[in-house]
């Protein structure tokens, strides 16, 4: 099998097993919790997400960044050991490690689904990235946030991205350096989420999921 039809068996299985994590242990106390965190407002009952991104952008939080005594819903379906299959459990393993950040598309290339990206927060070293979707709309310069899934194979997305114009990347590196304190009671990475997802509404680049 070749990375790509890897890449979409991970993809498929991947978005499966999130709606599984979501039925086996989500409830009203996590959604409301959650939205509150991310600033996201109710009409009546129901959530009133602003833009069409924002529901799976929501549900990734909610499953690996948001804690409970310490740990987070991915985490303990993990732990409970849940998983359907070696399959599983590898993507859900390889997105817990994840920690997302914010990257600079380098390149595209010409022969594949696949960008050269580089990490503005961690390591500011170039990596190779394998995502369909991103090959297609991504361009050199444009800015994203997200969490990079690193297999054995190849390392991709975990399917949600804030991009951003490459012009509000010193902005962005600027606001990431105010608000987020190392320090506190709450992961880094999770104030990473609430940070970019803030800022993605009022400087992203506003994208549509197929």
């Amino acid at each position: 099998m070749s990375d790509v039809d890897q890449y979409k068996t991970y993809r498929e299985i991947g978005t499966q097993l999130n709606s599984d994590i979501l039925e086996a242990y989500s409830d009203r106390k996590l959604i409301v919790e959650t939205a509150s965190e991310l600033d996201i407002e109710f009409d009546g009952p129901n959530l009133a997400y602003e833009f069409e991104s924002q529901m799976p952008a929501h549900f990734e939080f909610a499953l690996y960044e948001y804690r409970r005594d310490g740990a987070t819903t991915a985490e303990r379906y993990l732990e409970a050991e849940r998983w359907g299959s070696e399959t599983e459990r590898d993507i859900l393993e390889a997105t817990v490690d994840a920690d997302p950040s914010l990257f600079e598309v380098e390149s595209i290339s010409d022969s594949g689904p696949r960008l050269t990206v580089t990490d503005l927060l961690d390591d500011r070293e170039e990596r190779a990235l394998l995502d369909v979707n991103l090959s297609r709309t991504a361009e050199p310069g444009v800015v994203l946030f997200f969490r990079p899934v690193r297999y054995d194979e190849f390392t991709t997305t975990s399917g949600v991205s804030f991009p951003f114009p490459g012009e509000e990347k010193e902005q962005l590196l600027d606001e990431h350096g105010r608000r987020i304190d190392p320090d506190a009671s709450k992961a880094v990475s999770r104030q990473r989420f609430v940070a970019f997802h803030d800022l993605y509404r009022d400087h992203g680049i506003h994208i549509q999921y197929r």
